[in-house]
């Protein structure tokens, strides 16, 4: 195992059903959790095709004032996950779940911690499409910064594009530690990262969620906001809308992330976050969008934050995040 590796925890004993998943396997109806294969199972790079990473760690949360519990999500979310149904072309040890970055003693730590295993599962398993579940939403700048690395390793002028689902604008600025409402702020203004204001696009943002002055800074950098308030009523209109909104992006770009702030949605489909709102995106259009992310024309991967099971009503979060990423990864809404 690579050495920077070592700051997953990981083992089969954190699949859905723990050594046993493999073994039951419906024949007329195989579930995900039969697919999935642990990092200490010695995955086969030829077979791995979607990889879930998770971020157990909500200290970022913490620090912006938000409700703890999101360190347990991506826990959660495997469970549901494994439960979804496996298509055909899903065969065993196909989906790699490569188990929970631990946060380190400072946030900035562990985003950069996050980056560098980016890059090294990429680089052993590059059919795969990748899902990182958080977590907080300061791991997206982890996320990104992974892409973007990675991608700089073959072409010194690849461009990364991101489209941030999500009713804050996360472009707080701090003095101290990075925490859950600045990630896009650092992205825009760290090089490194590779995204300029162009290339991003935060979609769903509420105006009542937002400071004047995080907006300001937005349109300051070019960055393209889609409000709430004026998406389409009906949730196929509005699906059609994202996935024309990623596919303008992708086109230019050498890599996109989808990265989902489940606070996006409204509290009646997502209780289980960080920061509930009374109002939000339509899970329909969010699912539409992510089946046809994966087919767009560059490299793409998705990131999923703030899932708190200590608040989720029938783990109704968590079964949502668990679709967006089936969707993602089969194609299928």
């Amino acid at each position: 195992m690579s050495d920077t590796l070592r700051f997953i925890r990981t083992d089969s004993a954190m699949l859905p059903g723990g050594q046993k998943a493999h073994g039951k396997v419906r024949r007329d109806d195989p579930r995900m959790a039969s697919r999935m294969i642990g990092l200490d199972a010695a995955p086969n790079p030829n077979l791995v095709r979607a990889i879930l990473l998770g971020v157990a760690d909500d200290r970022g949360v913490k620090l912006n004032g938000g409700r703890h519990g999101a360190a347990d999500g991506p826990a959660r979310f495997r469970d549901y996950f494994g439960r979804l149904p496996a298509p055909p072309e899903f065969s065993a040890d196909s989906v790699l779940s490569a188990g929970d970055l631990m946060g380190a003693e400072h946030t900035g730590e562990t985003h950069a911690r996050l980056a560098e295993i980016i890059v090294v599962l990429r680089n052993r398993f590059p059919l795969a499409r990748l899902v990182v579940i958080g977590g907080g939403h300061d791991h997206a700048y982890g996320e990104v910064l992974g892409l973007a690395r990675w991608l700089a390793q073959t072409d010194a002028h690849a461009r990364v594009a991101a489209l941030n689902v999500d009713a804050h604008a996360d472009v707080r600025p701090h003095t101290g530690e990075p925490h859950s409402g600045t990630p896009f702020r650092r992205l825009l203004l760290e090089p490194a990262a590779r995204l300029d204001g162009a290339s991003l696009i935060a979609w769903g943002l509420q105006r009542a969620s937002n400071a004047a002055a995080h907006l300001h800074f937005l349109d300051g950098h070019g960055a393209r906001t889609v409000f709430w308030d004026d998406l389409p009523d009906a949730e196929r209109v509005a699906g059609a809308a994202l996935t024309d909104a990623l596919a303008g992006l992708a086109a230019g770009h050498a890599g996109l992330s989808l990265s989902i702030d489940l606070d996006a949605f409204p509290q009646s489909c997502a209780p289980g976050v960080s920061a509930p709102g009374v109002v939000g995106v339509a899970p329909g259009a969010v699912l539409r969008a992510a089946a046809r992310l994966g087919g767009l024309p560059c490299v793409t991967q998705l990131g999923i934050y703030e899932l708190n099971p200590r608040f989720d009503v029938d783990g109704a979060t968590a079964r949502l995040a668990a679709r967006i990423a089936w969707s993602y990864l089969t194609g299928l809404a």
